[in-house]
């Protein structure tokens, strides 16, 4: 291949690598909006904004701990946490219930999260299993304490965080807007941010610039519970009620969405608008898959599936397998 046209052919690589995920999105919702002109409509694009925003928030958390080449499995079971510890306190402490089940669902997250940032950072433990093990504990925990059984009487004056709206914007997805804003600020703008990047990318050479690798991976453990807790939060708002088996399966979906969005399981790769856009990807799919009748059963397989080809194709940019004539 002459070297013009290889060149071409890497500038085209790099566009589709750069700029692709945000191709394919538009072209999916063009396509929506030929196929199904609902799809359009105030009401719907209001309900894909307010059901993607917990998504939302665990990832961008999420997005800190792919970055620095780890995850976590126990967001979900956290996000449960937050919801019933916040529930229960808003219920059983009615004079000082919405600030107190606040300050609790956030206390008892982060104390999972400092868990998790420990056994990782100081006690050498996989982030796999490390993760694992504390979602089964969580969970555990949860079915013990409410005997599986969902709490009910919270403050309907509440439901405004997770059913308002301001300025015919739901609350929920202004709340995902200011999150995803601030960490997208503190990943990118950030001597923390850089220092995540750089923990994930190479460690060793982190460790020699003088970057305490240790603190980093604790503080972003914290991070990623401090969104799920948020997360939980909204939940409450969303159903005046806790249940133990919330935010099932939701570590998948934020692991899902964020390699969605570009970022590298080996770590030191990653924006946050890719992020986002990885989000609102597999929620306008999944949106989709209900507009067309489709059993909510095929949803979770539509969500494995694009998470394969993106991880695949992750794969073969790193080998190069892209770049024709290599």
């Amino acid at each position: 291949m002459a070297p013009a046209s290889r060149q071409h052919t890497k500038a085209l690589s790099e566009l589709a690598k750069r700029h692709g995920l945000l191709l394919v999105f538009v072209l999916v919702v063009v396509a929506m909006l030929l196929a199904k002109p609902t799809f359009g409509t105030y009401q719907n694009i209001v309900n894909v904004l307010q059901q993607n925003a917990v998504i939302g928030i665990i990832a961008c958390g999420m997005t800190f701990a792919i970055i620095l080449g780890g995850f976590d499995l126990s967001v979900g079971s956290v996000t449960a946490l937050a919801s019933v510890v916040g529930a229960t306190l808003m219920i059983d402490v009615p004079t000082f219930g919405i600030p107190l089940g606040i300050a609790g669902a956030f206390a008892s997250c982060l104390l999972v999260g400092a868990v998790n940032g420990w056994l990782i950072a100081y006690a050498g433990v996989n982030p796999f299993v490390a993760t694992l093990g504390t979602m089964t504990v969580v969970r555990g925990l949860i079915y013990v304490a409410t005997n599986a059984s969902p709490r009910f009487g919270v403050p309907y004056s509440f439901t405004s965080v997770g059913l308002g709206y301001i300025g015919g914007i739901p609350v929920p997805a202004i709340i995902f807007a200011i999150v995803a804003v601030t960490l997208g600020f503190v990943l990118h703008k950030t001597r923390f941010g850089h220092y995540v990047y750089a923990v994930g990318g190479n460690v060793v050479a982190a460790a020699g610039m003088g970057i305490n690798a240790f603190r980093i991976r604790f503080a972003v453990y914290v991070l990623v519970s401090a969104c799920a807790a948020l997360s939980g939060i909204i939940l409450i708002g969303q159903t005046a009620s806790a249940t133990p088996q919330a935010a099932l399966g939701y570590e998948l979906t934020a692991i899902a969405a964020v390699i969605v969005g570009g970022a590298s399981l080996g770590g030191g790769r990653g924006r946050m608008i890719g992020t986002i856009i990885g989000v609102f990807l597999l929620g306008v799919v999944a949106n989709a898959l209900n507009l067309f009748g489709v059993s909510a059963f095929w949803q979770p397989v539509a969500t494995g599936l694009i998470l394969i080809f993106a991880v695949a194709a992750d794969g073969f940019s790193k080998r190069g397998t892209f770049v024709l004539g290599k």
